[in-house]
């Protein structure tokens, strides 16, 4: 990484040259009879960036939101307190935090405090969820949403580690650009595989199921009714999940892959039962009842009166209007 001042003793200085690669910030000293002596390397990537920072020094500062990057931060040593809104966290070494776009900054440093900081522009986050999930970010997606992101920046932490920190290539990014674009992007799917504030939309858009795919799951039950077929069957035969169309049947049909299949059974039952009476054609209720899939006769006729009010012997009969 290059040097952007070393051993400096001005805090205006440091501050400054600080927010000349991040953002203009509030930096005060804690105690107005500590001494800085701050020293800070800074490396550009592409969409991201790596820095080393530290003050030497109890110190505090304080900026608006970021807006367009964020900042996933690895104390090297000592510890810091962040505040942003209403969330609050201690950072210390193997305890990383990640601040977010959209939310005020206010962090306390200690003197021992020194701390890797890779920056994420938020166009790469935005742009990463929006290609690997289908998820458009309209409102800005916030990863201190929850308790639950500390284990996936554990991970993060080490894939930093191995993919840019230690990567002897870092030094060299002009011949080396497309392989840390790629980098970036593993690593922004990386943090949007863990807790953050679009999980759901993710889990939505994974298991949305297109219309035409409900279509080809009905029409599979219309040629296999009569055999021992399973949810498992007809998602396989559609290429997607028994989940997935679990929550297609229900957007779709409002119904599920399992009470179709009995209802299309059903009716089919119910057609034969019509037919042979009118032909009188001397077929048993059960042999009916397993020509339509139904190898319990007790479910079968439980199912029936539950369908359309009346047994399969009444509509055998005619007693009442079958139809």
């Amino acid at each position: 990484m290059d040097t952007v001042f070393k051993n400096s003793v001005d805090p205006d200085e440091a501050c400054s040259l600080v927010g000349s690669v991040y953002q203009p910030h509030r930096l005060n000293l804690c105690r107005t009879s500590d001494l800085l002596s701050a020293n800070m390397e800074h490396r550009s990537i592409s969409e991201t960036s790596l820095s080393r920072l530290a003050y030497n020094a109890n110190i505090h500062i304080q900026s608006e939101p970021f807006q367009n990057f964020y900042l996933v931060m690895l104390p090297v040593s000592g510890h810091f307190n962040i505040r942003q809104n209403n969330i609050e966290k201690t950072a210390s070494a193997g305890n990383p935090v990640i601040l977010d776009t959209d939310k005020n900054i206010d962090m306390q440093w200690s003197n021992d405090c020194e701390n890797i900081i890779f920056k994420l522009d938020k166009n790469l986050i935005d742009r990463t969820l929006l290609e690997s999930y289908g998820v458009e970010a309209k409102l800005a997606v916030a990863f201190n949403c929850t308790d639950g992101e500390k284990s996936n920046l554990d991970k993060f932490s080490i894939m930093l580690n191995n993919f840019v920190i230690n990567n002897p290539y870092l030094s060299d990014l002009q011949n080396n650009s497309e392989m840390f674009k790629n980098i970036e992007r593993v690593l922004a799917l990386s943090l949007l595989s863990g807790s953050h504030s679009h999980v759901e939309d993710i889990e939505k858009i994974k298991y949305r199921v297109l219309p035409k795919v409900i279509v080809k799951a009905k029409e599979f039950m219309e040629e296999n009714y009569s055999k021992k077929i399973t949810v498992q069957d007809i998602a396989n035969h559609v290429c997607i999940s028994a989940r997935s169309l679990q929550k297609g049947f229900e957007q779709y049909e409002c119904s599920t892959p399992i009470l179709y299949l009995r209802r299309l059974r059903l009716r089919r039952a119910r057609e034969l039962l019509v037919f042979s009476r009118r032909e009188n054609v001397g077929i048993k209720i059960s042999e009916i009842a397993m020509r339509c899939g139904f190898y319990h006769f007790g479910n079968f006729s439980k199912f029936y009166l539950e369908e359309f009010g009346e047994t399969p012997s009444v509509t055998r009969s005619g007693r009442k209007s079958a139809l």
